[in-house]
């Protein structure tokens, strides 16, 4: 019998026949979707198991004291936070290889994907919280934005790990995949005359077979981040029985109010 990915399971529950790993994720979110997008690009048969993130089981924050997705659990041992995840997947999974060979270049890999990461995506996420579009946060969005296209001018490649989709690709990617569904609630747009390099890094994206495995359902994209900017998220968005709960907006990447982030009971 097939295992449903919204089915809670513990960490020692027993792994379906032949996956090797379990991922805690949640069908929306990106962070998630990073390491969804590496066992894909390698081919892990892995046990998906998405989380309700308002209604935590106490034991989540033993395999990860933060309570957030993603969490991988392999041979007994838990590992979280999304980069970490990432690259943790690249060791010990290592064929085919995502990152270049070349010490250099996968330095200035890093270097990509962390300025996404450390201002792209507070960008992103101040422009989605305003709803509207606020010219100076759009501006700010754009700013880093052209950042990332600098970085394929520099480097002279159609992807930022080469002539290839690679591990710096998929880092980045899942924001990218976000904006067209920022712009419905924003009227934002990644402009194709100031961003022509990304705009075809985009389009071939698109093209990967597993930026295509990973997709998200826009429709459901949309509404999850419609309801996140009213404060009643839905992290169940998509499953057979959402549940979603009342719960002040604390923030866009799957954290739950500060009152109730935490355990709800104590040890």
């Amino acid at each position: 019998m097939a295992h449903s990915e919204d089915e809670l399971r513990r960490p020692n529950d027993p792994l379906p026949p032949g996956a090797v790993l379990r991922l805690y994720s949640m069908r929306m979110c990106p962070y998630a979707q990073r390491a969804r997008l590496v066992l894909a690009a390698k081919k892990v048969p892995y046990d998906r198991v998405n989380v309700d993130l308002n209604n935590k089981p106490d034991w989540f924050f033993d395999i990860n004291f933060y309570g957030e997705v993603p969490v991988i659990i392999h041979n007994g041992k838990n590992i979280f936070e999304s980069l970490i995840c990432a690259e943790y997947l690249e060791e010990a999974f290592p064929e085919p290889k995502l990152y270049s060979s070349d010490v250099y270049q996968r330095a200035l890999e890093r270097i990509y994907f962390n300025h996404w990461t450390k201002k792209g995506i507070p960008a992103f996420y101040s422009l989605l919280k305003a709803g509207h579009l606020d010219l100076e946060l759009a501006e700010r969005l754009d700013q880093h934005i052209g950042k990332m296209e600098e970085f394929l001018k520099t480097a002279s490649t159609p992807y930022f790990n080469g002539t290839k989709p690679g591990f710096s690709d998929y880092m980045i990617w899942p924001w990218f995949e976000r904006i067209p569904m920022l712009g419905k609630i924003t009227d934002y747009e990644m402009s194709s005359e100031k961003f022509p390099l990304l705009t075809v890094w985009v389009s071939q994206m698109w093209k990967d077979p597993v930026v295509q495995e990973c997709k998200i359902d826009p429709e459901l994209f949309i509404q999850h981040y419609i309801q996140y900017r009213t404060g009643r998220p839905d992290f169940t968005i998509g499953a057979s029985k959402p549940k979603g709960i009342p719960e002040a907006l604390e923030n866009l990447d799957g954290l739950r109010d500060p009152a109730t982030r935490d355990r709800q009971s104590k040890k």
